[in-house]
């Protein structure tokens, strides 16, 4: 079962905190709803996406698009995706605190209630990961990326949106300056466009950069099929293997 994390923890706080203070007090933008409202910057991020990628919004009908550190803002709501998932380590808080937002249009959003270090993906399976002022909410960022490449396939993009300078917080380690975030993506992708100099997510930040990236081809860890058989082989009894050998299935599998 999910846990809720320790709220006196600082770093879950500010996260929780934020958006709660935000529900109450900051919901003028856009009128209604908390969720309507969250559900009208989702449809600014698709456009926003859509722009730096040089697509137009329709492009992400029948893609995967994968979300990192989502928050509990609804960054898909508006995505005509055919497959969406959200990950954060504090969805099931926002869970319990009644703070998810449905899917407007595509798919049901899947909720992932974890970190982004060591994602419960296949390799090769999204066609886009947004990270939108995640990165720098991360101890280890490098580790991330890594997973990022991992379940991002080879035609895919992604899409990072992170606040540069500042000082360190509890909720917000890990500082970038431009030179730093475009090292790091170049570990293992080719950053295709870097956009400086936009507002910052956060107070307390100079500004932030928008990059789009594609991965960069690598060696994976790849099972021997014939040696995993080979292996179960040498497991079976003489006269299950005399069997097998003879077409016929001595080990009872169907």
């Amino acid at each position: 079962m999910a846990d809720i994390p320790d709220l006196t923890d600082p770093r879950y706080l500010e996260e929780i905190g934020w958006f709660l203070y935000y529900e109450k007090y900051r919901r003028d933008q856009f009128g209604g709803s908390y969720e309507a409202e969250r559900v009208a910057y989702s449809r600014l991020l698709l456009a926003e996406v859509a722009d730096h990628l040089g697509r137009d919004v329709s492009w992400v009908e029948g893609k995967t698009v994968v979300s990192l550190g989502c928050g509990c803002t609804g960054d898909l709501a508006a995505f005509p995706a055919a497959v969406k998932i959200a990950i954060d380590p504090l969805l099931y808080a926002y869970q319990q605190l009644g703070m998810l937002v449905r899917a407007e249009t595509g798919s049901r959003t899947v909720y992932l209630s974890l970190g982004a270090e060591n994602l419960p993906l296949l390799d090769d399976f999204a066609d886009l990961v947004i990270c939108r002022n995640a990165l720098d909410h991360m101890p280890d960022p490098a580790v991330a990326l890594k997973e990022i490449w991992r379940v991002l396939n080879q035609d895919g993009a992604l899409f990072v949106s992170v606040d540069i300078g500042g000082e360190p917080t509890p909720d917000e380690p890990t500082v970038f300056s431009v030179e730093s975030l475009r090292a790091l993506l170049r570990e293992h992708f080719d950053v295709v466009s870097l956009a400086d100099h936009h507002p910052p997510h956060s107070a307390g930040r100079l500004h932030s950069v928008r990059a789009v990236a594609r991965k960069k081809p690598g060696a994976r860890q790849r099972l021997d099929k014939h040696a995993i058989l080979r292996a179960y082989e040498e497991r079976l009894p003489p006269s299950v293997g005399s069997a097998a050998a003879g077409g016929v299935d001595g080990g009872g599998k169907p």
